[in-house]
């Protein structure tokens, strides 16, 4: 990835992404959230140093988006569209790290509230196809 813009439009799509798994079985839960706000920190701020013309971390834009589709109650699979769109003209930016770490949140948001249920199982499952796993 060479540009912020890059990047932005990246993170944003990754939060489209995340919040299609939360909200795959109809209801995002605390414990998602609280999941991904978590790993954003942890994992996807770290990543790289990106920063918009306000000098905002690039990252932070996987929660804004995320944010923006549960504050709309957006469609999951319209999220997930969303994400597999800009994938597709972003898809040479995603290294194997890249991709192992996005499969890595996803199953980890899955995972926060119980267990992985059948809907999440098969974003999971289509989200690996896409990434080429």
């Amino acid at each position: 990835m060479s540009n912020a813009s890059t990047y932005i439009d990246i993170y944003t799509s990754l939060g489209y992404l995340f919040y299609s798994v939360a909200a795959g079985d109809g209801k995002v839960r605390l414990a998602e959230v609280e999941r991904l706000k978590a790993l954003v920190k942890g994992k996807w701020l770290p990543l790289e140093a990106s920063r918009d013309e306000f000098g905002t971390d690039a990252a932070h834009y996987i929660g804004i988006s995320f944010d923006f589709a549960m504050g709309e109650a957006m469609d999951s699979e319209e999220a997930y569209n969303r994400f597999a769109e800009d994938f597709r003209t972003h898809a040479s930016s995603y290294d194997a790290g890249m991709k192992r770490l996005v499969l890595e949140t996803a199953t980890a948001i899955s995972e926060a509230f119980a267990r992985t249920n059948k809907a999440e199982r098969e974003r999971l499952e289509r989200l690996g196809r896409l990434l080429g796993r």
